[in-house]
């Protein structure tokens, strides 16, 4: 057997395969010529010859089928012993080769570090494989190096053996017969296959510093009369000649690997010949015991036909045949043999150890006696050998074989010869084959088939891959036919290689990864032949990289993966995943996959280390994933392999990897825990550490969530509405500057620290001793917690066995609570609360949480809380940056005040609308004064606080006297309530309580939580602690009472009178409901008693489930006093400017002059000066605004203060207030009817008139200017333009109000006069604030019809209501046709709040009652008329007017207004009710 070695590191790919199957050599030696090379330290001649067989440099020439001439550079021989033609014992080579790839991984260190693409770089794609994966290439050299001879090709076959003599032999001649003559020949020659004919080559070594050379030449020129011309002298020194003062082992570089190689296959074959039972092959041996190789020959030539091994065949000719008891030799089981008792000793491991891994330490002088021309002549004289014997050899017999059987049995005549069975004399080459159980045909080495094969393998060793690939192609369908699968798997194999080994392109991938795929599935799944298997896979892969068809190459080596062989499928896996590495693209993922695979394999086969490195590699790929499941596996496995391998460290830290949340199930996650408190617990007792008292670094269990964290103050509520109360905290804790965002505390006042922690394991985990880690420091400004902080405050804990008082951990800066046990079920968050008692000023910052797991192990975790994200530069935008947080420090100031509040009388229930008194008690509890008591509530409608009542028995509902009364106040019309009311506004001593008065109205139905915040500051300057709050809350609930429900109607009296009509129904089941009063607040409209029915009993009173209707007139005020800046033109100006741009609306809406108007049912009336009503009636206002305004404008950005933009009040709301009693409860209430608005219904947003003398200078400039603007702004802000000018909230109406006034009855006698006219009065009236209109006015007699027309000069695209259409006179059709006399159309403009009265004359031809109310008023949004400008003349003697501008004037004074051309909106106006005139 031969050793391969490499010629250099990087030997290409071709090399590799032209060494692995190069001619082999045996050689055989006499005693006296093994003696001469031991002198040099060299076992053997074939210890000898064998380096320079492997490094024959220069070129030979060999002749091609065709007899063309080509040249080889650096042939290779392979030199082996005769006895060692087969493999040594397989188990011992799987030994051999998992040392070798054990022994690699030791020292290793990944110089790459492969996490993504960025690290795939040059440098990794460039580096040698024997510097990324060392223990492939010891391995894959190893693998070659023990392969022996098989049946089904010739490569391990010998093509010539080297007879050896020494020179100092007595007859030379006889021993060269003697040794050709073997009493005894090998065993392998014994087998079917084995052809035993070979070319003998005779090599006569000389002694030079023995013998004479003259007599060996004699002697050779004896050896070639007598054998031929074979024959060659090879002259060595068994003593230095030169007496060199140069290292005895200056020559042991050539021999240092090879001869520890030749020894350790000295031992595997010693090994097999231990194990190997030869009963069988005793008989066969001592038959032909004095028969030579020549008669092994002629013996087996009649054994043509191919042999089949098998147990289904009963023929004494298979069973007997010794052929039989090697089968299987080539087998591998994949698995390292751990029995013991096939072990060699410890002193033979040691000695195979070195022999493979240092062969330097065994190393001897080797060499020592030879020169430079010894060298050289060995060298030469194989090269001798190669060119003039064996080349010519295989020559010959290349044409002779292809002459006499390879082109007999091509084309279509040879395959139908083959199938009669023609072409031999012997018979048995017509019998059909069988099949054996492994697929196991034997073809004896002169069956046809057996001669092919060998003949296309000789052709592949002298490099004629061309001329070997069509022997091959030929040949394998032979062995198809005979299902000779391992055959057939050489032969694919061997197709495969030629065309990788040729130099010309493949035609097709497809079609070479087909081939090799053929060739493995046959080795494998039929012939059951891992070996062969694995050595196509591997020529086959490094063809494959050497052609840089990396894409292939990872299906290649992963067909083997259901072999057997654990350390050669994770060696195959790892080159596979690493191919993925060398794509265009490179796929991590699949490299990480394939690395874990490949570490799995490893681990199987005991190899620990490299399953290690396995999954730490595919780890750096996967660990910023996020796949919980693929983390878990590595981490579990990594964890593993560190405790077999010993590392106690990386055990810890893969384990506690496991403990987090997954997917993994409740059972595997428990015995993680279990695995790593047994882990843990070992490793503490080996470095002697207690482990509750010394942490463990980032233990995952608790997850401790920092973002819960919070201090708080014993008063400040820990559950729920966090949000509600951070925004009634917001402006107090801003406006205390001092603490930062700290949490201020005094000295001796207990403070809460809450904190949520989570189990993520599906196990219930106990913990014990929980405790806040904490840190305090002297300065009250900067804060410096040093880094060992943390772990000196819980030794300091530790330490501390019997604390001063149970449930406590006394420090000396502060005490804090300490929680004994919890117990954490699967996935619960739980908050933990802790009590903290600074004892010292300074500051306590909340670092961390201090707990023993399960009793076992204590671990500390920090608490981690972000500050606010900042984002104002650039640098911040890009990234996310936090400030600091300082929301866990606490700010321990001296002795300060301590607020403490109760409300008394609180009712639980009270009734919608009722007003209820309570007392608020406030209590210094501190040890200092306190001042500026203020209070901020989350429902400010309800409350009023520091309102003193009314005397009187009624409180806030004494009356005064008369039963109608009215009242002008002044309010303040803007948009803000101020929800921080100051209750107290001097010092409130220490232990000092008080009385503060509050009323409670029920605003609204349901269940309510009242947050209350008061804040307060010390009588004591400059303290470090600001502002302090105080959070209470205080819960009731409102029931439903009275459901009222209010609606309007023009009223037919005038233009600016409305019927109001109210709805009241008792929702309580038992009580009665007595009206008391109705009051009514606007800045225009007051409300009137439309009858005195009205004060009736029944109205006045509301009995359980009963409804009731009431009546009222709302009609303009004589005494309104609006503002000049009225509030529909404030609103409309702010919008202008948001929506122009020009600046940020500042103004607020002036003060608005309100009339109040009380009906009192009774002999007096409740006055609306309280301030308690006055705080409920702004209060309930403000809401309803703000409610509304966010509904109808929420468009507007919220970072635009509304207060600047619209107003509480409107020129024409009106809001009522219905107050009640109940007398039999004691109760009493009132409600609110807010949202009346009697005047024009129009958009808010208005333009303003450009001749407004309010809005600055105008005039043509001005108005250019505002649409230069506005067209600005359609471009800029189109959505919020388009948002506010079709804000579906509001729907235009027309401006026009229109009423007819008459007598009711005329007398007429028509008698005397045929025709009876009456003059009829038309008020027309534009009730907006600033449009301008154009109308017409059509009067219509009773035969025209009702139907609207388009007015004129307008584009009306929409049509009116259906119910405009409609004649309004057909329920009362006249008896008597009515005319109308004079014009009956007439047009005008009318500015805003202007009127105009047209009289027409409405005649009648007969007694009855008319309806006159019939007419068709058209109205256009106009353009404002400009004002003319007046041209001043000045002259020398007067300013008086030309005659012509007199006479100008006069005769536009004379006619009518033109109306002007219609740009806005236009309306269609009809009658709706009947105006009846009686004529008798």
């Amino acid at each position: 057997m031969a050793s391969f070695q490499p010629r250099t590191k990087d030997s290409s790919a071709r090399e590799l395969v032209s060494r692995v199957m190069s001619p082999r050599i045996a050689v055989i030696a006499s005693q006296g010529a093994n003696e001469l090379c031991q002198a040099n330290h060299l076992s053997s001649v074939v210890d000898l010859l064998k380096p320079f067989g492997e490094r024959m440099e220069g070129r030979v020439t060999v002749h091609g089928s065709m007899g063309l001439p080509s040249a080889i550079d650096n042939f290779t021989l392979r030199l082996t012993e005769m006895d060692q033609l087969e493999e040594p014992d397989p188990k011992t080579t799987q030994r051999w080769l998992a040392e070798v790839v054990r022994a690699a991984a030791h020292g290793y260190d990944d110089p790459f570090k492969i996490r993504g693409k960025k690290q795939v770089t040059n440098d990794y794609l460039n580096a040698p494989a024997a510097h990324i994966f060392p223990w492939y290439s010891s391995y894959r050299d190893l693998f070659f190096s023990t392969n022996g001879v098989s049946d089904h090709e010739t490569f391990e076959h010998p093509v010539a053996c080297i007879i050896a003599i020494s020179s100092l032999s007595v007859d030379p001649i006889n021993e060269i017969h003697q040794l050709n003559n073997m009493s005894t020949p090998p065993i392998v020659f014994e087998k079917a296959f084995m052809d035993p004919a070979l070319l003998k080559y005779y090599v006569l070594i000389h002694d030079c510093s023995k013998g004479n050379i003259d007599t060996a030449m004699e002697t050779l020129d004896k050896m070639r009369r007598t054998f031929g011309l074979h024959c060659s002298i090879l002259k060595i020194n068994s003593v230095d000649p030169n007496n060199s003062t140069l290292p005895k082992d200056r020559n042991a570089k050539y021999w240092t690997k090879s001869v520890a190689f030749s020894k350790l296959l000295a031992m595997g074959h010693a090994a097999k010949d231990g194990t190997t039972q030869r009963s069988s092959l005793s008989s066969i041996s001592s038959t032909n015991a004095s028969g030579s190789l020549v008669d092994l020959a002629s013996q087996r030539s009649s054994m043509s036909s191919p042999v089949y091994s098998g147990t289904g065949n009963s023929s004494p000719t298979f069973a007997q045949n010794p052929v039989f008891a090697q089968l299987g030799n080539d087998e591998e089981d994949g698995t390292f043999d751990h029995d013991p008792l096939l072990l060699p000793p410890t002193e033979s491991q040691d000695l195979t150890m070195d022999l493979l891994l240092h062969p330097e330490k065994v190393a001897e002088a080797y060499g020592c006696c030879l020169s430079d021309e010894d060298i050289s002549g060995i060298a030469q004289m194989l090269k001798e050998m190669l060119a003039q014997s064996i080349i010519p050899y295989m020559e010959r017999n290349i044409a002779h074989w292809n002459e006499q059987v390879a082109a007999s049995r091509k084309g279509i005549a040879g395959r139908f010869r083959r199938f009669l069975g023609a072409g031999s004399k012997n018979p048995s080459l017509q019998q059909s084959p069988a099949a054996g159980p492994n697929g196991g045909v034997i073809y004896p080495h002169a069956a046809p088939e057996a001669q092919m094969r060998k003949l296309a393998d000789w052709a592949f060793m002298l490099r004629d891959y061309k001329f070997a690939l069509s022997v091959y192609e030929t040949v394998k369908k032979d062995f198809s036919a005979d299902k000779a699968w391992k055959y057939y798997g050489g032969t694919q194999e061997m197709i495969g290689l030629c065309l990788l080994m040729s130099p010309q392109p493949l035609g097709s991938k497809n079609d070479v990864d087909h081939y090799f795929e053929s060739a493995v599935s046959s080795y494998i799944y039929k012939a059951r032949s891992s070996f062969f298997g694995s050595r196509a896979t591997i020529l086959c892969y490094e063809l494959f990289k050497q052609r840089n068809m990396y894409r292939e190459s990872p299906t290649t080596l992963t067909r083997m993966t259901a072999d057997a062989s654990d350390l050669r499928n994770g060696l195959f896996l790892e080159q596979a995943a690493h191919c993925y590495l060398k794509f265009p693209s490179p796929q991590v993922r699949k490299y990480a996959f394939h690395m874990i695979m490949a570490g799995h394999r490893f681990n199987k086969a005991d190899q620990k280390e490299h399953a290690y490195r396995c999954y730490t590699a595919a780890s750096l790929v996967y660990e910023s994933k996020g796949w919980a499941l693929v983390d878990d596996h590595i981490s579990c496995s990594l964890g593993r392999q560190s405790y077999q391998l010993g590392k106690s460290e990386e055990v810890l830290d893969h384990y506690k990897k496991l403990l987090r949340e997954s997917r993994q199930s409740p059972q595997q996650q428990g015995v993680y825990m279990k695995e790593f408190l047994s882990v843990y617990r070992d490793y503490t007792n080996k470095i002697e550490a207690d482990p509750l008292r010394e942490t463990f670094p980032d233990f995952p269990l608790p997850v401790v969530l920092g973002s819960t964290a919070r201090i708080l103050s014993t008063s400040q509520s820990t559950h729920e509405n966090n949000e509600a109360w951070a925004e009634l905290e917001g402006d107090m804790r801003n406006s205390s500057t001092s603490n930062g965002g700290r949490t201020v505390s005094a000295v001796g006042e207990h403070v809460l620290a809450t904190v949520n922690i989570k189990n993520p394991l599906q196990i219930p985990v106990i913990l014990t001793d929980v405790i806040l880690g904490c840190e305090h420091s002297t300065s009250t400004t900067t804060f410096t917690v040093p880094v060992d902080a943390a772990e000196e405050a819980h030794l300091a804990l530790y330490d501390q066995q019997s604390p001063s008082f149970e449930g406590k951990v006394s420090f000396t800066a502060f005490d804090c609570d300490r929680i004994d046990r919890v117990i954490m079920e699967p996935g619960q968050v739980r908050t933990l609360t802790f009590q903290i008692l600074p004892k010292q000023e300074g500051q306590i910052r909340v670092m961390g949480l201090h707990c023993n797991v399960e009793g076992q192990v204590h671990a500390y975790k920090d608490i981690v809380k972000k500050g606010k994200r900042l984002n104002k530069t650039k640098e911040q935008m890009m990234s996310q940056v936090y400030e600091e947080d300082k929301s866990l420090i606490i700010l321990v100031a001296p002795e300060m005040p301590l607020l403490d509040v109760e409300f008394h009388s609180s009712p639980e229930m009270l009734l919608s609308g009722e007003v209820c008194e309570l007392s608020l008690e406030i209590k210094n509890r501190g040890k200092k004064g306190l001042k500026n008591l203020t209070v901020r509530m989350s429902h400010p409608t309800f409350f009023c606080i520091g309102e003193k009542r009314d005397e009187g028995d009624l409180g806030v509902y004494n009356k005064g006297k008369g039963e109608t009364a009215f009242e002008t106040i002044q309010v303040d019309n803007s948009l803000q309530l101020n929800s921080t009311q100051i209750i107290l506004d001097r010092v409130l001593a220490p232990g000092e309580s008080i009385g503060i008065p509050s009323w409670l109205r029920g605003e609204k139905i349901g269940k309510h939580s009242f947050l209350f915040v008061f804040s307060y500051e010390s009588e004591q300057e400059g303290t470090a602690m600001g502002v302090r709050t105080l959070r209470h809350t205080l819960t009731s609930q409102v029931l439903p009472s009275l459901k009222i429900n209010a609606f309007t109607r023009p009223s037919t009296k005038g233009l600016n009178e409305f019927i109001l009509g109210i709805e009241t129904e008792n929702l309580q089941t038992v009580p009665n409901f007595e009206f008391l009063q109705i009051s009514s607040m606007s800045a225009s409209w007051i409300i009137e008693a439309v009858n005195k029915s009205d004060e009736a009993e029944e109205y006045r009173s509301i009995a359980p489930r009963h409804t009731v209707f009431t009546y009222y007139r709302v009609r303009k005020s004589d005494r309104v006093s609006l503002p000049a800046v009225t509030p529909e033109r404030f609103m409309a100006k702010a919008l202008e400017k948001l929506v122009i741009g020009q600046e940020r609306p500042k103004d607020v809406p002036p003060p608005l002059d309100l009339q109040l108007c009380h009906l009192s049912t009774g002999e007096s009336h409740i006055s609306s000066s309280s301030p308690v009503l006055k705080h409920f009636s702004r209060a309930s206002r403000l809401g309803w605004r703000q409610t509304s305004l966010a509904t109808q404008f929420s468009s507007i950005p919220s970072s635009v203060d509304r207060r600047h933009l619209f107003s509480v009040y409107g020129s024409n709301d009106i809001d009522l207030a219905l107050f009640w009693n109940i007398p039999k409860m004691n109760r009493r209430g009132h409600h609110y009817i807010i949202g009346i608005n009697l005047g024009v219904q129009q958009n808010p947003f208005q333009p303003i008139d450009p001749n407004d003398e309010l809005d600055g200078e105008g005039g043509e400039e001005t108005e250019t200017a505002r649409r230069a603007l506005y067209e600005q702004t359609m471009r800029d802000q189109a959505a919020l333009v388009q948002a506010l000018t079709m804000n579906p909230h509001f729907r235009d109406e027309s401006p026009v109000k229109i009423s007819m006034r008459s007598e009711d009855a005329v007398q007429h006698d028509f008698a005397q006069k045929r025709l009876c006219s009456t003059p009829v009065k038309v008020v027309i009236k534009n009730c907006s604030w600033n449009k301008h209109i154009a109308y017409t006015l059509e009067m219509l007699s009773s035969n025209d019809p009702m139907v609207p027309q388009k007015p004129p000069g307008t584009a009306l695209d929409h049509a009116p209501p259906q119910a405009a259409i409609m004649d309004s006179t057909n329920p009362h059709p006249n008896a008597h046709p009515f005319f109308w006399s004079g014009s009956t159309f007439s047009t005008g403009y009318l500015a805003p709040m202007a009127e105009v009265e047209v009289v027409v004359m409405a005649c009648f031809t007969g007694y009855g009652v008319y309806d006159i109310n019939r007419w068709r008023l058209a109205v256009q949004v106009a353009k404002a008329q400009r004002k003319k400008k007046e041209i001043r003349r000045t002259t020398s003697s007067s300013a008086a007017k030309t005659l012509e501008e007199e006479q100008e004037e006069e005769r536009q004074s004379t006619m009518p207004p033109a109306p002007p051309q219609g740009v806005g909106k236009g309306f269609m106006q009809m009658p709706n009710l009947a105006h009846y005139i009686q004529v008798s």
